[in-house]
């Protein structure tokens, strides 16, 4: 460019200077024919000089960018714009309120992905622990976290049968090989205290293992258990033994919890309604299933935890719950269906110290 510039300032120069004489040899009536000649030759000369540059240079601004690379790149660059963060406009007002425990997509930084998942630790019965294939809870829970951008690796250590609450002939500080597999024995085994080969011969067992070995990075451990505390009429609550009643065994394990998983933010879910009971008691009265489902949701807003309602926010009532449970007690797949969807809803959207009300509408991200 540089060098066409000054070949057009001396060719321009020389038309001039050519002018000029022109114009002098006619003003004073000189012959200088030979002389003009010459100079018209020179200047046909330049001309042809230049349209030759002109194509060489035109050349080599080919070889370097093929015409409309320039636009196409522009046209690349607004597309890459337009398009923002892996999350939609509607995505992210929907997650700005997520809690702290669930990691937010950080936009620029080149350890996002890793920032998106989240380890979560079940403690719970068999709404968790007799279904573990696609159907099951914990499966299900991670696919309606992808669908909210989060990839949920989930520890699922619950058991069937299980409670919250210590049998009467158990040791609260010695847990051995015969010992029922209740929270208190759970957290004693998260806590190291009690050997995980304990849980040998159970799905729960390399589960427990795995989060025993990462659990410094636990994002969140889940505690979900009080349908086998009614069945057997724990105490709802035991000042004295706190293990032994549901209510002061719920409290206690939080406690433990946050001092074994520093890190971990804790989410407690209440007993889903059930319409069947094998045992003399009504729905209603001070051991009501109900009211053990309020005592874990007062201990959920009393010590600053997530919580759902399993009982009465899923939409199982008296007049459903044959759409939704399979024996009168445990969730068929259309009620883990839904018991999932509050649970991934909470996690992403839950607030600490409130119950989980508004479970997101996922069928709308279809």
């Amino acid at each position: 460019m540089r060098k066409r510039s000054k070949f057009l300032c001396a060719l321009a120069l020389t038309a001039a200077l050519l002018a000029a004489t022109v114009a002098a040899g006619c003003a004073q009536s000189t012959d200088y024919t030979e002389e003009i000649r010459g100079y018209q030759e020179r200047l046909e000369a330049l001309m042809q000089e230049n349209e030759a540059l002109q194509e060489r240079l035109a050349l080599l601004e080919g070889s370097a960018a093929s015409p409309g690379t320039e636009e196409e790149t522009q046209e690349t660059a607004e597309t890459q714009s337009d398009s923002g963060t892996a999350f939609s406009e509607e995505t992210v007002e929907e997650t700005e309120s997520a809690p702290e425990t669930v990691p937010a997509e950080t936009e620029g930084n080149a350890d996002a992905e890793e920032e998106k998942t989240v380890r979560i630790l079940v403690l719970g019965d068999s709404i968790w622990g007799n279904y573990r294939d696609d159907t099951g809870v914990a499966v299900k829970v991670q696919g309606y976290m992808g669908r909210l951008g989060y990839d949920a690796v989930i520890y699922n250590a619950a058991i069937g049968g299980t409670k919250a609450t210590l049998d009467p002939e158990d040791s609260p500080w010695e847990f051995g090989p015969g010992s029922n597999n209740d929270l208190p024995k759970m957290i004693s085994i998260l806590d190291e205290k009690t050997d995980v080969g304990y849980l040998q011969g159970k799905a729960a067992y390399e589960e427990m293992a795995a989060a025993i070995e990462g659990k410094d990075e636990l994002d969140v451990v889940i505690l979900a258990y009080g349908m086998n505390d009614f069945l057997e009429q724990a105490a709802i609550n035991n000042s004295d033994e706190p293990w032994k009643g549901y209510g002061t065994a719920l409290v206690h394990a939080v406690g433990e919890i946050r001092r074994i998983c520093s890190k971990a933010q804790i989410m407690i879910v209440a007993p889903t309604y059930a319409s069947y009971f094998p045992i003399s008691v009504s729905n209603m009265g001070e051991k009501a299933l109900s009211n053990y489902a309020s005592i874990a949701m007062d201990v959920a807003k009393g010590e600053g935890t997530l919580c759902v309602d399993g009982y009465s926010g899923l939409g199982i009532d008296p007049y459903t719950a044959d759409a939704y449970i399979e024996d009168g007690v445990h969730l068929n797949e259309k009620g883990r269906d839904v018991y999932a969807r509050a649970v991934a809803s909470c996690l992403v959207f839950g607030q600490e110290g409130q119950v989980s009300g508004n479970t997101y509408d996922f069928d709308r991200q279809s």
